[in-house]
């Protein structure tokens, strides 16, 4: 029965659950390929392939270069370049809090909701907390910090029951930190407790968080060996 039981565990919450310690917040994740974000995070990577060539093309020629977005951009990740540890993360948040006004997608864009690759969020001027988190990912992958290291995260927020919010984490010397609109300092994943995380978004797709009181059930379980 016990061989039943771990099974059945296994399989309820799959073999790709990450282990806490590897994601923000110290809670499990498993994979979301039906959630509604999927196709949102698959038209963005195809627009951020397209947006690289443009910045690819600045970068060669700057004074050629046709995008003043692109231009801002390169500035933005050439400024952090010269940064290292959590300067170079406070450099990138504080820039792109900066560069971007915020606005919601339907005065922006004339629908509920979309998600937008960087150089057309500077190109607007304006976005929502994803917009800028999107931004963040991208210029500090451009930076150099492994696919790996980084993570947008949609989280509800307790202080203002439950409502919504996109951040960008990055892990730097094992600890996870968050970069927000919000604010223009770092935190660290631990310390932001008014956050209560939801969705994960990254080089893997997009996952969610299981529950805490479901991850220590099954924790518990195969402790005990039932």
């Amino acid at each position: 029965m016990r061989l039943v039981h771990i099974a059945f565990v296994i399989m309820l919450f799959g073999f790709s659950a990450q282990a806490e310690s590897d994601e923000p917040f110290g809670t499990a994740t498993v994979p979301a390929p039906q959630d509604p974000h999927a196709a949102d995070w698959r038209k963005l990577q195809d627009d951020w392939v397209i947006e690289r060539e443009i910045l690819e093309r600045c970068r060669v020629d700057r004074k050629r270069c046709l995008s003043r977005a692109a231009l801002r951009f390169l500035t933005i990740v050439d400024g952090a370049r010269v940064q290292t540890g959590r300067a170079r993360l406070g450099y990138v948040n504080r820039a792109i809090n900066l560069a971007i006004r915020p606005v919601n997608d339907i005065p922006n864009y004339g629908v509920p909701e979309i998600w937008t690759a960087p150089l057309a969020t500077l190109t607007k001027g304006a976005g929502d907390c994803m917009d800028y988190a999107i931004a963040k990912y991208y210029a500090l992958g451009e930076v150099g910090i492994p696919a790996n290291d980084r993570r947008l995260v949609v989280v509800s927020i307790k202080s203002l029951g439950g409502q919504e919010h996109a951040v960008l984490a990055i892990r730097e010397d094992q600890r996870w930190l968050i970069l927000d609109n919000r604010r223009m300092t770092i935190v660290d994943a631990d310390d932001a407790t008014q956050y209560f995380p939801l969705l994960v978004v990254d080089h893997r797709g997009v996952q969610r968080f299981v529950r805490p009181a479901l991850a220590q059930m099954t924790r518990a379980a195969c402790a005990n060996g039932n």
